[in-house]
């Protein structure tokens, strides 16, 4: 069965191939203190079958366990692509209108001009508002309480920095709004709803999911098999289990930019789907849809709905994916590049800012990584 683009010709031997160069990569990250250990999933079809080749490499922490398969990362803004799927479905299912502006689905808003982006633009990166904000330092009311959520979603509509729809600009807040909009819409909570809309549709809801809605078994789990990210001044502890984004966590662990948990199949199975869309082998979005949403909004913009483009010579996906090539980053150590021409999702997670933030080797390590897995499953 024809994908879209060409897809290469796979051989014999290349799922151990590519599983010993993600190996052999990864652990050079760990010497290079990129990062404390990773774990990575290639997904490719060979003979009509989808293969999932993994690779793992270095701790938790220092002295941790090892990383395994399936240890669960911090995805950071990887959910970003998962909430504007949910809102795709949405759409397609009538629930909501991408063209309405915020305001008239989230009251919450009216008091800024961020309500009046509309729901597209909110998910574009095209809201106007500004790419970040602590407002996890002045909210006067209890994180994660309803009263603390309907402040910090207020105060986001009021971080503009430009008219709506003017200028493709980066913003944590502009999906901060879009994700309480989509569940206000659906009449569920925003973690319910990537479950129904995405992760379960998918069959991979015990793989990515909202870690500050689990129960207290899972939870336990989760702390003991997730790695730690940073030492929080705000929280005064070690997160481990938790979400690392501080407003996602005076949020309540739950929102629309952060807060989902998962292990590398996961999301590879969640890339693999957008390729089946695509291609026209899914109906579980129009493949319109997806092609509407990954259409470059204007002509200098990288930021589609809900995904990054490649950008020129410097991107995190390498030299060696196509120009038709989508993904995202995560600020904890984690992405996702899809190349339709050939075929292929490229997952990596790590939790680069153990024990600080401050180390950036991952800017280098990324298009190193994607350059050494195309190369050997091109070879």
């Amino acid at each position: 069965m024809r994908r879209s683009g060409t897809p290469l010709k796979v051989g014999r031997g290349r799922k151990d191939r590519i599983r010993a160069e993600a190996s052999r990569l990864l652990a050079a990250g760990v010497a290079g203190q990129v990062f404390p250990g990773g774990a990575a999933c290639v997904a490719y079809r060979e003979a009509g079958e989808v293969v999932y080749a993994f690779g793992t490499g270095g701790h938790l922490s220092r002295g941790g366990a090892k990383v395994r398969e399936d240890t669960p990362y911090d995805l950071a803004s990887l959910t970003k692509p998962f909430v504007a799927t949910a809102a795709l479905r949405l759409a397609d299912q009538g629930v909501i209108d991408l063209g309405a502006r915020a305001d008239s689905v989230l009251p919450d808003v009216r008091s800024g001009p961020g309500g009046g982006a509309t729901i597209e633009q909110l998910l574009a990166h095209r809201s106007g508002l500004s790419a970040w904000g602590g407002l996890y330092l002045d909210v006067p009311h209890e994180p994660g309480t309803p009263a603390a959520r309907r402040w910090m979603l207020n105060e986001s509509s009021r971080r503009s920095e430009r008219p709506a729809g003017t200028k493709t600009e980066y913003s944590d807040l502009g999906y901060m709004i879009a994700g309480e909009l989509l569940a206000r819409a659906a009449g569920v909570p925003l973690a319910d709803l990537i479950e129904q809309e995405v992760t379960s549709v998918l069959g991979i809801d015990r793989e990515v999911y909202y870690a500050g809605t689990l129960g207290a078994e899972r939870t336990a789990e989760l702390m003991r098999t997730a790695p730690p990210t940073e030492f929080c001044d705000w929280r005064e502890r070690l997160i481990v289990g938790e979400v690392h984004d501080e407003n996602c966590a005076a949020l309540g662990g739950v929102a629309g930019h952060a807060g989902l948990f998962g292990n590398a199949h996961g999301v590879a199975v969640f890339g693999r789907a957008m390729l089946d869309v695509l291609a026209g082998e899914s109906s579980y979005l129009p493949a319109q849809a997806l092609i509407d949403a990954l259409a470059p909004r204007d002509e200098e913009a990288r930021y589609r709905m809900g995904w990054d483009s490649k950008s020129g010579t410097e991107s995190s996906a390498g030299r060696r994916f196509g120009p038709r090539s989508f993904g995202h980053l995560g600020f904890t150590g984690t992405s996702i590049w899809i190349d339709p021409d050939v075929d292929i999702v490229v997952v990596l997670l790590t939790n680069r800012v153990h024990p600080s933030r401050a180390n950036e080797k991952i800017r280098g390590f990324r298009p190193a990584f994607h350059d050494g897995i195309m190369a050997t499953f091109k070879g």
